[in-house]
């Protein structure tokens, strides 16, 4: 595990932020360019991807065993900054379920 980055996919503005602190930065200037992107990626390289949602929701109807669901890397959905459709919050709700075994906001 020794080595591995972070990664960011998402549009243009979403991932400049994280290019700025060291964050490999990968953009999709449509949400449909994802998967031709994720398939490019040296997956084996990063410990976490993070992808925003509307990059995500295309990845998910569009590559087949996307999110992977063991080993590395992570995925996580993470708000575009235009704004929220709460797949974020929702997805990471789902993570700390299986993860503690409960939800914490009840």
């Amino acid at each position: 595990m020794d080595g591995l980055k972070l990664a960011m996919l998402g549009g243009r503005t979403s991932t400049l932020g994280f290019k700025a602190v060291g964050v490999e930065a990968f953009v999709a200037p449509l949400p449909e360019d994802g998967p031709r992107i994720w398939r490019e990626m040296d997956l084996s390289r990063y410990a976490v991807v993070m992808v925003t949602e509307p990059v995500f929701e295309v990845l998910e109807r569009e590559v087949p065993g996307f999110p992977p669901h063991a080993g590395l890397p992570v995925v996580m959905v993470i708000p575009a900054v235009t704004g929220s459709r709460e797949m974020a919050v929702s997805r990471m709700r789902e993570r700390v379920q299986k993860a503690v075994g409960a939800d914490l906001e009840k």
